[in-house]
């Protein structure tokens, strides 16, 4: 155990002095951040307002053959983003755009007979392509305008569209026994950030596992090392201290990350609280793509309370102790197994060959994820949830959505049951081929070596 002790010291103490480790260490936290607060800085940040001339040949948003009163507002109306100009034709607006560099784009309305309201339109630009919060301004006045003049050719009054329009059936989905909503979309980013953190962690931590033993290999380290630490206690020191040096640099991760965001947000007030005024950071951080346009305009924009309702709702007392367990021993597993696979390599070539067969089985369920959120509770999403090798990754993509109890405790189970096993097969391949290289091409050829060594 001693021994095992100070494999252990000497790996992570050996990793975590490394330049390496600390700029990753330092690095991401700070772009974690600037992927938050930037998409927020550049949505709220002032823009220089933009000139767009108006072609109408229908007449129908405000063109030149109407008079003012009958106008009313069934004009584009100019703001901070956008300031409209009308223009007598297409031709004129072209003449114009020539010549005044102020102007950014040119809107076209084609009228055609058979159409009495116009379903087409042309937003047209010369150099600069206009930018998506003025395509999006364009794109809402000119449904603010055509619903205005189908109200007034229909007599419907606001009130009255207001009521039409606000009037819409909510599905809900619900569980009979408890009573709970599903909340199915917060409950499915949830899983996926769960699953893929643990999946990351696994092939990144085992890979260095992987390459360290291959460097110990074939530098012939690990000629001495042996002298006084047998096979399987070094493997295991390797596999535990890196497993350390992981944990380390996540929990520096998520304190530098937290300071950060705080830091920000300290830093710039006003900034973010004009972004809490808009309800969401995340509508606020696609503000003016031509997505967060249409979701505005069917009114299928996800509402934030309900949103926090839901994360609310979730069970972290039981989903934080099923994650920190299908972590380590998913880790474990794969650690162990990427050890034995560099201790059979003598280069990357070799690893690339013999970490193949490894990823198969997570690669199996990132490639299902659509059929097991679609279907949690289904056939094939219970079998991957309790296969070992595909569990850590399955099962924490089903635990939001609610997994039996009975489920979650044999998926357990048989990880705790395998990891040994997996660790008695890792050692005696580890031990087997720790100190060879240029192994014999055929299996008959290797056994036969193998006996001839026992004799």
């Amino acid at each position: 155990m001693n021994k095992i002790l100070l494999v252990i010291q000497r790996e992570y103490t050996t990793r975590v002095r490394k330049v390496s480790f600390w700029l990753l260490t330092l690095l991401v936290p700070i772009l974690l951040a600037a992927l938050y607060a930037i998409p927020i800085y550049m949505a709220l940040k002032p823009q220089d307002r933009v000139v767009v001339l108006v072609a109408d040949e229908s007449g129908v948003f405000g063109g030149l053959d109407r008079d003012d009163a009958s106008r009313g507002d069934s004009r584009f109306v100019s703001n901070d983003v956008v300031e409209y100009r009308y223009a007598a034709s297409l031709e004129y607006a072209r003449r114009v755009m020539d010549k005044d560099e102020d102007v950014s784009a040119i809107l076209y309305v084609r009228s055609r007979a058979s159409e009495a309201i116009p379903t087409d339109a042309c937003l047209y630009y010369k150099s600069d392509l206009p930018t998506q919060q003025t395509r999006y301004d364009v794109d809402m006045q000119l449904q603010r305008i055509l619903r205005n003049r189908l109200l007034q050719a229909h007599g419907i009054s606001d009130d009255e569209y207001a009521l039409i329009s606000g009037t819409k059936i909510n599905l809900r989905t619900e569980d009979m026994e408890t009573g709970r909503e599903a909340f199915l979309g917060v409950k499915t980013a949830l899983g996926l950030v769960l699953s893929l953190l643990i999946y990351v962690a696994i092939f990144m931590f085992g890979s260095q596992v992987m390459r360290g033993v291959v460097e110990e290999k074939s530098s012939r380290i690990v000629e001495v090392v042996v002298c006084s630490v047998k096979p399987f206690q070094l493997m295991m020191g390797k596999v535990i201290g890196i497993a350390l040096v992981g944990l380390t640099q996540f929990l520096m991760w998520v304190m530098l990350t937290g300071v950060a965001l705080v830091g920000i947000q300290a830093g710039n007030r006003d900034l973010f609280g004009a972004a809490q005024q808009k309800h969401a950071v995340t509508e606020i951080a696609t503000k003016g793509s031509e997505a967060t346009a249409q979701m505005s305009l069917s009114g299928d924009m996800a509402d934030v309370p309900q949103m926090v309702e839901g994360i609310a709702a979730i069970d972290f007392g039981a989903i934080v102790p099923a994650f920190l367990f299908f972590f380590i021993f998913g880790y474990l597993l794969y650690a162990t197994l990427f050890a034995a696979a560099g201790a059979m390599s003598d280069n990357d070539t070799d690893t690339q060959l013999f970490s193949l067969p490894l990823t198969v089985p997570l690669l199996l369920v990132l490639l299902l994820m659509p059929t097991i959120v679609d279907s949690p509770s289904g056939g094939l999403s219970v079998a991957l949830s309790l296969i070992p090798f595909t569990s850590p990754v399955a099962m924490m993509l089903r635990i939001p959505f609610g997994v039996p109890l009975w489920q979650i405790w044999l998926s357990m189970a048989l990880i705790v049951v395998t990891f040994p096993l997996c660790t008695w097969m890792a050692a005696k391949i580890y031990s087997k081929s720790i100190l060879r290289f240029n192994l014999l091409a055929t299996w008959r050829q290797r056994r036969k070596k193998d006996v001839d060594e026992e004799r």
